[in-house]
């Protein structure tokens, strides 16, 4: 995790994990002025391999704490975070037991304390890269979905604020489509 100034100036930098594979995908800055990063561990997991990570900092990238907040018998990956207006966090990626994975959508608490967890998809290799929370309380998902017959279409997935699907969309199909980022 590295903090620079408006000028790319380093002010600081702080390493996490321990003895095997560690990586942080998404930041974001929390209401408190902190920092909160979702990535995977292989040093900390709760399966047989990666399995989703959460860090939540201070200002100063200080560690207060951090969750391995899900793990299985084969890898689970989180690709973007962000913290929901009741002050817990949002989290996409996948999830994956063999050849193909999901798109996964885990909920925690402010103290990374999971709520609910949700997969969609999962006949192929589909992944969530971006989440954002909605105006009306849900989420929307985007990514990329291989369960068609289309090839690789961009995917956006609507849940409802308890994580089910209301809707999902696919866009493309020339075999390369994916969505790496979603605003509301």
């Amino acid at each position: 995790l590295i903090k620079t100034d408006s000028q790319g100036n380093e002010e600081w930098n702080k390493t996490f994990g321990g003895s095997s594979q560690d990586i942080g995908y998404s930041v974001q800055q929390t209401t408190d002025g902190g920092y909160i990063i979702t990535g995977y561990t292989e040093s900390y997991g709760n399966g047989n391999y990666f399995d989703v990570w959460i860090i939540k900092t201070e200002s100063k990238g200080t560690e207060e704490w951090n969750k391995t907040i899900f793990g299985g018998i084969g890898y689970s990956v989180g690709l973007s975070i962000q913290q929901t207006t009741d002050g817990g966090f949002i989290i996409t990626g996948f999830t994956s037991d063999g050849p193909n994975s999901s798109v996964l959508l885990i909920k925690t608490d402010s103290q990374g304390n999971e709520e609910w967890n949700k997969t969609f998809g999962g006949s192929s290799q589909d992944i969530g890269y971006s989440v954002q929370q909605t105006t009306d309380g849900g989420y929307i998902i985007t990514g990329k979905n291989d369960s068609y017959p289309n090839g690789t279409d961009v995917w956006l997935i609507k849940t409802d604020s308890q994580g089910n699907e209301e809707w999902n969309k696919t866009f493309g199909g020339d075999s390369h489509g994916r969505g790496h980022s979603v605003l509301q």
